[in-house]
């Protein structure tokens, strides 16, 4: 029987890095151990307490873990939904953790970065589609690129290999993760049937119009795991999607006739505005349905929504070069987005 793989998780409590992590966990064959600098009380797999901007606190603390086999960076510096996120500060925990981890490390097989269509420019300007993994970077003001660029470089002459997964708006159902674009819309919805209102879109036509995409986190993880054990993946970036693109002017009345409600037309509202004074109104219907207690500007990052909704044009990823080696599997988005509604009501956060 061969030995586990023992695999650092970087992010750990990010929805990323704990849906992998739990994934992985419970597969077998992996002992994943999470770094966090707040971790968990409770976590399903050990974590260590980390600040990863801070090179001598990774020293201290990861360049003893001599049997690591392999990394999964899924960690972000603190930042809000849709805001630009500090290039230089980003790289630099990337580097701390490998400056700390790479000596040390005797069997140090994969590196896996989780990035996503950033990468594309996908919110700087309109630019051909499906996007494939061989186009030129359109956002240098992003760290994917530095930090792409940085594994190849610390790869060169290194029996380890790197890999990266390109997503775009993960979906999960989960009710402790405001960063949400489905928690967000059903609770949106909620309030405007509470209302007696339409199902307006908020945002402009030409986003309602436009064709988008969604990754589902389960399927992140088992692609994560695919990327990190396939030999045909060393040193490869891959798109990471349901691979069904859809227009919201087509998911928009699937989801009006969920919540039994007519469709609104496109507004050029937000989110974020439409909540700002929605807070007391919620507390009506979580005491008038029963629900969890919640905050309503808490339990989700309406800013988030408004980054997803806000792209003018299509956002397509292709999804050939992860099929041709060898990872094929697809999610029905309309189900995802319909059984995510479900789980919501299930759990008490909407009636």
């Amino acid at each position: 029987m061969s030995k586990p793989k023992k695999i650092l998780i970087a992010g750990a409590t990010g929805q990323i890095g704990s849906s992998v992590g739990e994934y992985l966990a419970m597969s077998g064959g992996w002992n994943p151990v999470g770094l966090a600098r707040n971790p968990d009380a409770n976590p399903s797999f050990p974590m260590i307490a980390v600040d990863l901007t801070d090179p001598r606190d990774c020293s201290r603390k990861l360049s003893v873990l001599t049997d690591i086999t392999h990394i999964l960076y899924a960690a972000r510096f603190d930042h809000y939904g849709g805001e630009l996120e500090s290039k230089d500060t980003n790289v630099g925990m990337l580097g701390n953790l490998l400056d700390a981890v790479e000596p040390a490390a005797q069997n140090l097989q994969h590196i896996h970065l989780v990035h996503g269509t950033k990468y594309y420019g996908h919110t700087i300007a309109q630019r051909p589609v499906p996007y494939r993994e061989e186009d030129v970077c359109g956002n240098y003001n992003s760290f994917y690129f530095e930090q792409q660029s940085l594994v190849e470089q610390r790869q060169r002459n290194q029996k380890w290999s790197w890999s990266i997964s390109r997503p775009h708006a993960f979906c999960n159902y989960r009710c402790d993760e405001p960063r949400n674009l489905i928690l967000v819309v059903a609770l949106y919805a909620t309030i405007l049937r509470e209302l007696g209102l339409p199902l307006t879109f908020p945002g402009t036509l030409a986003s309602y119009q436009a064709k988008t995409q969604f990754s589902w986190l389960p399927t992140l993880a088992h692609a994560a795991a695919w990327m990190m054990t396939e030999p045909a993946c060393a040193n490869q970036a891959y798109n990471i999607v349901n691979g069904d693109p859809k227009s919201w002017s087509q998911l928009w009345p699937l989801f009006a006739r969920y919540f039994d409600m007519e469709v609104g037309a496109p507004d050029s509202s937000t989110f974020a505005q439409f909540a700002a004074d929605k807070s007391r109104l919620w507390r009506s219907i979580v005491e008038k349905y029963h629900l969890a207690d919640t905050e309503l500007l808490h339990v989700a990052q309406w800013p988030y929504g408004d980054y997803v909704l806000s792209v003018q044009w299509d956002v397509i990823s292709d999804m050939t070069k992860a099929q041709r080696d060898g990872f094929s599997e697809r999610v029905d988005s309309e189900n995802m987005w319909l059984r995510g509604f479900d789980y919501f009501r299930a759990h008490k956060i909407i009636p």
